[in-house]
């Protein structure tokens, strides 16, 4: 590998490829941005309680829960560019149904279920990333991407929030067009490894086989090990925000805002890894938990629409230091042949909290007030981060692991990996 070649962003666009599939993420990541403001809303109105909300919330987890134990498998094994491709194209058509159904005033709960087909194209995009980025590009790849997905966040929530102040349906309308405009660049993209597939028959001997080597990639690893049974427990506490934001704002306008200082938020978090590269990743992913639960913990006891702003903005700088950090650590210390199957497992389980957590805080807002929920989530969520930082193989693993700018990094992972 050629090293007089320094890793920065401007290297890493070079990459015509990458640049695709980039460009892919921004065309969606917009439509997303949209649709995910309006499906909350839509949930409030059609709901009009918090439990039956918090029963539609943790519904559109369970498929994501199913396919995701094999998609992996079938990504590692397929043509990844086109599942894809194709996964675009059928959440596009899906969504433009759903937009049809709430136009036609037909639109059930259920309808809003969406996740099954985003269990095949997050792998399939992690084992995208791998393959087109060289590994010592792979903390820029995956700060740019999050950096990307944030920016167009800033526009997304208004420009959700204006399209739900006419008709909640253009909001689909318009996820469904991105996701096609999405599926298009896609297709410009010229890998042979993205399209390559396995020759072997898969059959139920060889299906259990990857699942077992895909269990064995995260497992291997104790570092990825303890760091996933710590982060479901997080997870678990953090899985009601979700169903909890739009119970205490006033309107759409105010969960925009909400939506649009979060991503403010995560953008000053993004850059400030920059800053913060010599740091070990795990202080690094332990600050930005740490600061998520501290804006959560503090929506407890402040009322104020700009304050809650700001907890939120507190929020969302702590969510870039976590979630860039574990993806980098994931997609370089597991192999890249079980990419898809590692990725899938690990999505699953880190989302296999979200349903009873969700279900559990829709019963007991019926008796406890809301803003409560914001102190039990930091509370417990601040007592697990405490016991993982002190889990001795925790602390051994990311002593040995290099800081993401200093010298040799790219070399020192992947002699981890080739032990």
């Amino acid at each position: 590998m050629d090293q007089t070649v320094k890793p920065s962003y401007r290297s890493l666009l070079s990459l015509s490829n990458y640049r695709m599939l980039l460009a892919s993420q921004v065309v969606s990541a917009l439509g997303d941005g949209v649709y995910a403001i309006a499906l909350i809303w839509i949930m409030k109105e059609i709901s009009g309680s918090s439990f039956l909300m918090s029963v539609l919330i943790a519904s559109e987890t369970v498929p994501l829960l199913i396919f995701g134990l094999f998609a992996g498998i079938i990504v590692d094994r397929g043509n990844k560019k086109r599942i894809m491709i194709m996964c675009d194209i059928a959440r596009g058509i899906m969504i433009a149904f759903i937009a049809a159904m709430l136009m036609a005033g037909l639109l059930k709960p259920y309808m809003l279920i969406m996740a099954s087909f985003g269990a095949f194209f997050t792998p399939s995009r992690t084992v995208a990333v791998r393959t087109l980025v060289p590994g010592e590009q792979m903390m820029q790849a995956q700060s740019l991407a999050q950096m990307i997905q944030t920016l167009v966040g800033l526009v997304a929530p208004a420009f959700g929030a204006l399209l739900l102040h006419y008709d909640a349906s253009y909001a689909f309308l318009f996820n469904a067009a991105t996701f096609m405009g999405s599926a298009l660049l896609l297709t410009l993209i010229r890998s042979r490894p993205l399209v390559e597939k396995s020759s072997e028959k898969l059959d139920r001997s060889g299906f259990a086989r990857d699942f077992k080597e895909g269990i064995l990639a995260v497992t291997a690893h104790p570092l990825l090990r303890n760091l996933i049974l710590y982060l479901v427990l997080i997870n678990f506490m953090l899985a009601p925000t979700t169903l909890l934001f739009p119970l205490i704002v006033g309107d759409s306008t105010e969960l925009a805002l909400f939506e649009i200082l979060f991503v403010i938020g995560i953008t000053a978090g993004v850059f400030s890894l920059n800053l913060l590269r010599r740091m070990q990743r795990i202080v690094l992913l332990a600050a930005g938990i740490a600061l998520m639960l501290a804006g959560l913990g503090a929506l407890t006891w402040i009322h104020h629409l700009y304050a809650e702003l700001v907890c939120v903005f507190i929020v969302g700088l702590g969510s870039p230091l976590a979630n860039v950090t574990l993806q980098t650590l994931f997609v370089l210390k597991v192999p890249q042949e079980t990419l898809g199957r590692a990725s899938s497992l690990m999505k699953v389980l880190l989302e296999a909290s979200r349903p009873l957590s969700t279900l559990l805080a829709g019963v007991l807002i019926l008796s406890i007030p809301v803003r409560s929920f914001f102190a039990i989530m930091a509370v417990f969520g601040m007592i697990v981060l405490g016991l993982m930082l002190l889990n001795p193989s925790i602390r051994q693993e990311s002593s040995d692991l290099p800081s993401p700018g200093s010298p040799g990094t790219a070399g020192a992972v992947q002699e981890k990996l080739d032990a």
